[in-house]
């Protein structure tokens, strides 16, 4: 993919001389507009971390020359492609995946010697590709994994103004504005999947897969730092609260968290959470779960009203975040419409029985 290549609402911009490409917003667009819905060029079954390799090189042995060419073109650090080029167990798995299925050419000709070598080499690149672009599909990788032409070339931020999503019911990857875009707005997503967290435990991940040293604000201002460790203490004593782990004896002392130990409590602590999140635009998924357990611990408290609002702003987020097509949330009332209609019921059945 060469030079700028648009799409739709936003294009692909080479940065600088480096050849790294990055995503921007071509026009003024709206928070919760969706910017694309990708198709992945490849997806890996979900497999155990030992049969990951071997289901990668099924997948590619299907796709057609210029598949293969489009994944060739996305970035991958050096280090990373030498690694696995260097790997001696990577390169036997990726030899003998070839051999025993006795590849053979447009001629019929069995491919061995440098012809072999030369797949072999090819693969061992797509495959520190893959390594380092692909993107779980589903919570846990539930529905395997996959790379994304676009979403690849999305940069990241610790505060970002876009939000990703693998939605089962399109089988697409879904990416919608979390905040109004200008024209020439960068699209930012966050890569790590978890804003409660501090700049350390943030850098710490985003060094060691992508090779990344965000400067973001969230990662170069102390007062956000602070507001950030702020949003992991407490979203750690509300999982503590959530587990029961919050009734252990001397609970603060050891885990120098706070003690939450009524749904009252709860429900302050996760409303907090919530305007932690709001100071700082963070609109994505966290703030969803958020509202969710706002809604859970107030309902716990006997505020139904409070219940109720909280599932609604759950609800209206999510559609800004995933659209409507949801069908897939509905075991165990994951989507937020699923979820409205539960604690209706469950406040009903409480007033009459």
């Amino acid at each position: 993919m060469n030079g700028t290549k648009p799409q739709g609402m936003i294009k692909i911009r080479r940065l600088g001389s480096t050849g790294s490409e990055a995503v921007f917003a071509t026009t003024d667009i709206p928070r919760g507009t969706r910017l694309a819905a990708e198709i992945p060029l490849v997806i890996v079954p979900p497999v155990s971390e030992k049969e990951e390799l071997a289901d990668f090189c099924k997948a590619i042995d299907q796709l057609p020359e210029d598949k293969l060419a489009e994944i060739a073109e996305l970035l991958c650090r050096a280090s990373l492609a030498e690694s696995i080029k260097n790997n001696e167990y990577v390169r036997y798995q990726v030899r003998g995946f070839y051999k025993a299925k006795k590849w053979k050419d447009g001629q019929g000709n069995l491919r061995q010697g440098k012809k072999l070598q030369k797949f072999v080499k090819r693969t061992l690149y797509l495959y520190a590709i893959y390594l380092m672009n692909n993107v779980q599909l589903g919570p846990g990788g539930k529905y395997g994994s996959g790379i994304f032409s676009l979403y690849s070339r999305i940069s990241h931020s610790c505060v970002p103004n876009a939000h990703s999503s693998w939605n089962p019911t399109m089988e697409r990857l879904t990416i919608h504005a979390t905040r109004d875009l200008k024209t020439g707005d960068q699209i930012f997503v966050d890569y790590t999947g978890n804003v409660c967290r501090t700049r350390q435990q943030r850098a710490f991940s985003l060094f060691t897969k992508w090779g990344i040293t965000c400067k973001c604000a969230a990662c170069t201002d102390p007062k956000i730092d602070q507001l950030r460790y702020r949003m992991l203490v407490v979203d750690q004593a509300l999982a503590a609260y959530t587990c029961g782990a919050s009734r252990e004896p001397n609970f603060s002392a050891v885990h120098r968290i706070p003690q939450i130990e009524t749904a009252k409590k709860a429900l302050e602590a996760a409303e907090e959470l919530v305007q932690l999140l709001k100071r700082q635009d963070l609109n994505g998924m966290e703030l969803c779960r958020v509202f969710r357990e706002c809604s859970q611990y107030a309902f716990d408290d006997g505020a139904f009203g409070k219940a109720i609002d909280y599932a609604r702003k759950e609800l209206e987020l999510e559609k800004l975040l995933l659209g409507t097509e949801t069908a897939h949330l509905k075991d165990d009332f994951q989507g937020a419409k699923y979820w409205v209609k539960h604690i209706q019921k469950k406040i009903t059945k409480t007033h009459f029985g």
